[in-house]
């Protein structure tokens, strides 16, 4: 499986040093800092993880109720960009 990723430069630098010195300047160097580095994280990270639901609809029912009969259905649309939790 392949993984593509947009790095800050300095970071990428930083990493590409990191690996090398580790894991030496060979072929299949960086895959292995990048496993062993995407394994820390998920071990230590402090995420959680996602519960199912049920009916995502009942999430976001109700939403709109505020704006029933003053918005177009095309107006609601722009609208509920404002209104949806942005990350």
């Amino acid at each position: 499986m392949s993984l593509r990723l947009e790095l800050d430069q300095g970071l990428e630098e930083r990493f590409r040093k990191a690996a090398m010195s580790t894991y030496g300047y060979e072929k299949g160097s960086l895959k292995k800092a990048a496993e062993e580095a995407f394994y820390l994280w998920i071990n230590t990270s402090k995420t959680t993880s996602i519960k199912r639901v049920e009916n995502p609809v009942k999430l976001i029912q109700g939403i709109f109720a505020p704006l029933k009969g003053t918005y177009t259905s095309v107006q609601l649309q722009h609208e509920s960009g404002k209104l949806w939790p942005k990350k």
